[in-house]
């Protein structure tokens, strides 16, 4: 097992799939929104439509992939006081679950799905720091939010490439 000492980060995002009409379909996800952790996520994990249907259909998320529950337990440490990691980097817990999105919906909250226009989608969020599409060909695209600071822009994801 790998150990390590880190913890996800709350950058927060937005993950979508793309309508023939081109309006989108959207969820919030609260963890760790960067393209090097939810992106990689995302191409690794959901690489068809139904998956990504089945993964928005859940609701708002408060982390992408996680073996925790909402009543996890004490994060797994080893003698030298390191979080221990699964094989896929994942802290492991005393309540452990297969690896899997944690909803909102699991703790009783009430979440919506957001069905927008696309230009919404990328700049009209509440405050998500990276978008993320899946788009008409079964790509994933991702936005960085500038949020007025700078400007919105399409950023890769880290060892993923867009066929169109």
């Amino acid at each position: 097992m790998a150990q390590v000492q880190n913890t996800p980060m709350g950058t927060r995002s937005r993950i979508g799939y793309e309508l023939p009409d081109h309006s989108v379909i959207s969820v919030y996800c609260h963890w760790d929104g960067h393209v090097e952790h939810n992106g990689r996520i995302l191409v690794e994990h959901y690489q068809d439509l139904d998956a990504v249907t089945k993964l928005i259909i859940g609701g708002d998320i408060s982390a992408l992939r996680t073996r925790s529950t909402w009543n996890p337990g004490k994060m797994l440490k080893d003698e030298d006081g390191n979080f221990i990691l699964d094989d896929e980097g994942l802290i492991m817990h005393e309540n452990d679950r297969d690896p899997q999105p944690l909803y909102y919906t699991e703790r009783g909250e009430k979440t919506s799905i957001n069905h927008t226009s696309f230009d919404d989608f990328c700049n009209d969020m509440c405050g998500e720091e990276y978008a993320y599409l899946y788009d008409l060909n079964g790509n994933w695209k991702a936005w960085k939010i500038g949020w007025g600071k700078e400007p919105t822009i399409r950023v890769s994801i880290p060892g993923y490439v867009t066929a169109a």
